[in-house]
C-alpha cells in the first residue's frame, strides 16, 4: 500500500517550456559538442549500454497511448554541457519517434537551458531550421542536479574562458553496476526511503533523490579528489553516471573507457530494493543486494 501511495503521490516533471531567442543555425553548426555527442552515442552503443527502443505504435495503434507513454518513457539518455551555449545538450525522447540512442544524429539533440521556477519541467531553447523535438523524460533531473554542486573555471586549454558546472557529462540507462573501482569512481547512495519506496522516471521525486545524492559527493566538491566519475543506482530503474571535466577527453569518453578497463562494470540486471557495495578480493567494490 505504501509503495502504491508513493507512486500516486509523485508528480511528473515533463511540462517543458521553450524560452529565449532561438539559436542561429550557423552557431549550432559551428559547435563541436553535437558531433561529440554523436561519437559518444556510437561508442556507448557498441558497448550495449542502451536498452532496445520501444516503439509504441508497433504494439498498439492508438496515438493517444503513444503520446501518453512518450511523456514518461526513456530508453536511456545522455547529456553534456556546452560552454558556448551555457546550456546542456541532451538526447531527445525516443518514444514520440524512434531514436536509436546508440546511433543518434545532431537532429536527435535538445538544448536544456534551465528548470522552470515551479519545477514542473525544463526550460528549452530551439535552434532555427531544426525539428526541435523535446528532450528525454529525465530532462529536469539532468539539469537540476547541478543546482547544489559547485562550478569550475575552464583552463586555457579548453579554448574558452568561462565558469561551467563541475559535471561535464551525464549518462542514464536502464542498467545496473555490478562493481566499480573506488580509486577511480565514487558511489553515491540515495536517501534510505528510495530503496523501500521506488519512484519512476520523469517525476519530481526521482529528480530530488538524484540531486540530493550527488550533492553529497566528495569528488565533486573537492577539486583535489582524483576520482573523475560518480554514479548512483535507482532501484527498479537504472543508473546515473556523471563525469567531471577531463582535459584531452571527449564528452563521456572517460566513462566508456572505464567500462573497457573494468573500473565500472555494467550489467543488465537492476537491484529492485535495498543494496550496498562491499569490498571485493581485487580492490573493487562489489554489489550486494540486501
Amino acid at each position: 500500500v505504501l509503495r502504491i501511495t508513493t507512486t500516486e503521490s509523485t508528480k511528473e516533471v515533463t511540462g517543458h517550456q521553450v524560452t529565449g531567442h532561438p539559436v542561429p543555425l550557423s552557431l549550432w553548426q559551428s559547435l563541436s559538442t553535437p558531433t561529440d555527442m554523436t561519437l559518444a552515442a556510437r561508442c556507448l552503443g557498441e558497448r550495449g549500454f542502451f536498452t532496445e527502443t520501444v516503439v509504441i505504435s508497433r504494439l498498439v495503434d492508438v496515438p493517444a497511448v503513444s503520446q501518453a507513454i512518450a511523456e514518461q518513457y526513456s530508453e536511456g539518455c545522455f547529456a553534456t554541457w556546452d560552454p558556448e551555449l551555457c546550456a546542456l545538450l541532451a538526447t531527445v525522447t525516443g518514444s514520440a519517434r524512434p531514436v536509436d540512442k546508440g546511433n543518434i544524429t545532431e537532429d536527435d539533440l535538445a538544448i536544456i537551458s534551465g528548470v522552470r521556477t515551479d519545477g514542473k519541467g525544463a526550460l528549452l531553447r530551439h535552434v532555427n531550421g531544426r525539428d526541435n523535438d523535446p528532450p528525454s523524460s529525465e530532462a529536469v533531473e539532468l539539469m537540476d542536479m547541478d543546482s547544489l554542486l559547485p562550478t569550475v573555471s575552464l583552463s586555457p586549454e579548453w579554448g574558452i574562458s568561462t565558469d561551467v558546472p563541475v559535471l561535464r557529462s551525464k549518462l542514464h540507462g536502464h542498467r545496473g553496476i555490478s562493481s566499480y573501482d573506488p580509486q577511480v569512481v565514487e558511489y553515491l547512495p540515495l536517501d534510505p526511503p528510495f530503496y523501500d519506496y521506488l519512484v519512476s522516471c520523469a517525476t519530481s521525486s526521482q529528480a530530488q533523490g538524484i540531486k540530493d545524492a550527488f550533492s553529497r559527493s566528495e569528488a565533486l566538491h573537492n577539486p583535489d579528489d582524483l576520482r573523475k566519475m560518480v554514479f548512483t543506482v535507482l532501484p527498479g530503474h537504472g543508473v546515473v553516471i556523471a563525469e567531471k571535466w577531463i582535459a584531452g577527453k571527449d564528452p563521456l569518453q572517460a566513462i566508456w573507457e572505464a567500462m573497457d578497463l573494468g573500473q565500472l562494470c555494467i550489467e543488465r540486471r537492476i537491484p529492485q530494493g535495498r543494496m550496498e557495495y562491499v569490498p571485493g578480493s581485487n580492490g573493487s567494490m562489489i554489489l550486494r543486494v540486501l
